[in-house]
């Protein structure tokens, strides 16, 4: 049975299992790497300005926890960068995968570009774009 997190408003809101265990996770991680680094919970809450159960509470992957608590956990740790890399747009495969299927099959040039494509002519000859670089504006 999924557990569940009291809203402000009184009502119950269930967790999805994956988000429940990357809750726990994270927590776990952040655990670990405070004791790696040999900071008690203790000091890891003075760094990040926070309170001892709160603490406690991001270890267990409390759901309450702020996400603000977190990330100041992970700058103090120095993970926060691997986790702002890791989300970057470019490492998102799913999503660059759709923007690619929403790419035209083919472009067709308009109107104005054919108009544009016609000017080199005279260009040639010494009109007013004469010497110009056929890319220019590119």
């Amino acid at each position: 049975m999924p557990s569940s997190v009291q809203k402000r408003s009184g009502a119950q809101v269930a967790l999805p299992q994956p988000v429940e265990r990357a809750l726990r996770r994270l927590g776990q991680d952040i655990s670990t790497a405070r004791r790696m680094r040999r900071l008690s919970q203790e000091d890891l809450a003075q760094r990040i300005g926070t309170s001892l159960s709160t603490v406690r509470r991001m270890e267990e992957g409390y759901p309450g926890t702020a996400l603000h608590t977190f990330l100041r956990a992970l700058q103090v740790l120095g993970r926060l960068d691997a986790v702002l890399k890791m989300m970057a747009m470019e490492n998102d495969v799913l999503g660059m995968e759709l923007v690619r299927e929403q790419l035209p099959q083919r472009v067709r040039t308009s109107s104005r570009s054919k108009r544009q494509a016609r000017q080199p002519a005279a260009a040639s000859e010494g009109g007013p774009h004469a010497g110009t670089d056929e890319l220019e504006g590119f």
